[in-house]
């Protein structure tokens, strides 16, 4: 009988053990996601051309142009190979469409808006594709 009881209660303590560990396992997975400096900026450039698209349509005044996004030329990538002369071009296509829409009269700035969110799609097609249905939503129709 004791060698029963001594059965489940090492059986009981391995099964615990072994649970604390896969939750401690998970804890520190989660811990350790930092989002690159890419990833970051993205987000505020999705954050910033949501207020912007909204003030296009309803042809307010836009603020000046946030010079944060000419970081899109140094911040560190998730996946840092994937910098290259594409993804160069594109953000260098980004920004001057950035740019034109910030400073151009009303009626092309939905114009340069779009072409450089069409810039960031093109982009995201080739990579990271998760974020297209979300950066599309971006789009002045």
């Amino acid at each position: 009988m004791y060698k029963i009881i001594g059965f489940f209660i090492v059986c009981f303590v391995l099964l615990s053990c072994n649970s604390n560990n896969k939750k401690e396992k998970v804890a520190k997975t989660l811990e350790m996601y930092q989002p690159s400096e890419m990833a970051l900026l993205m987000r505020k450039m999705y954050e910033a051309n949501k207020v912007v698209k909204n003030q296009i349509i309803r042809k307010d005044t836009l603020l000046p142009f946030p010079e944060e996004f000419l970081t899109i030329h140094s911040a560190v990538l998730t996946d840092p190979s994937e910098r290259d002369e594409e993804f160069d071009s594109l953000a260098k296509k980004f920004i001057n469409y950035q740019k034109n829409t910030f400073s151009s009269n009303s009626d092309s700035a939905a114009y340069h808006f779009n072409q450089s969110i069409n810039t960031c799609i093109a982009c995201h097609e080739t990579r990271c594709t998760g974020p297209i249905p979300k950066i599309k939503e971006l789009l002045i129709h």
